[in-house]
């Protein structure tokens, strides 16, 4: 499986990066030609700065949430059940459904986010037109996305954890906020490495679903990633290679 959906893909990917093709006709091997026109395309470095930007924006928030959640999880605490009900709601949701849901809490007009602004005094901006606050917004929305995976992987760490540790601790009067620090975090610290590796690809990429649905790249190309450029490239421009 991992042959077929990921290997191949790669390879092919990557042997047809030395072609010149439009979907249409015969490929034309060009060698490193389209390297190249990478290196002098003005576009590239933008796209490249936007997506450092969802890397910066999202990878931390999404461990910090996602290791905090699955500790409260785990405790067992009142009104647990509904949480465990909302971090698995974007599982099931597909990212158009998502789009729509977060494309009606960003309206500035009638959105719940905004309004909620307002009751304060704050007058809201627009969170997706305004290239200050767009890739913040989607990257709010992307780590919502990725909550529940990382959460469930924190949560099986957690689990496997033992109670003799903690009962040690207790008994040495280390405090819940003691215990978290100096036996829960350190022992989930394998688990924290693959999250940081797999949101690492995961902001790198997965912004191309986002960004396609929720603002095409704008505003002013703000939120145009490379994922989003090299989509544009290939499918719009027809320059597959």
């Amino acid at each position: 499986m991992f042959g077929v959906f990921i290997l191949l893909p790669t390879l092919t990917g990557a042997a047809l990066s030395l072609f010149s093709w439009d979907f249409f006709g015969a490929p034309r091997f060009v060698g490193l030609e389209n390297y190249l026109r990478l290196g002098s395309d003005v576009a590239v470095l933008p796209a490249l700065f936007v997506t450092l930007k969802f890397l910066a924006f999202g990878i931390v928030p999404t461990i910090v949430l996602g290791f905090a959640l699955a500790v409260l999880v785990s405790a067992n605490l009142p009104g647990m059940g509904a949480l465990r009900f909302l971090y698995f709601v974007p599982i099931v949701v597909s990212v158009a459904v998502s789009g729509v849901l977060w494309a009606t809490l960003y309206s500035p007009r009638q959105g719940p986010l905004s309004a909620l602004l307002r009751t304060v005094g704050i007058a809201p901006p627009s969170w997706l037109s305004d290239s200050t606050w767009s890739v913040p917004a989607l990257s709010v929305m992307m780590i919502w996305l990725a909550l529940p995976v990382v959460i469930l992987l924190y949560l099986a760490a957690v689990q496997r954890i033992p109670d003799d540790l903690y009962s040690a601790a207790a008994l040495d009067g280390a405090s819940a906020w003691r215990q978290l620090w100096s036996i829960t975090w350190p022992s989930v610290m394998p688990t924290t490495v693959l999250v940081s590796v797999m949101q690492l690809l995961n902001f790198a990429s997965a912004n191309l679903d986002v960004t396609l649905i929720m603002t095409q790249g704008g505003p002013l190309y703000s939120t145009r990633s490379l994922a989003l450029y090299a989509y544009e490239t290939a499918f719009q421009k027809l320059d597959v290679g």
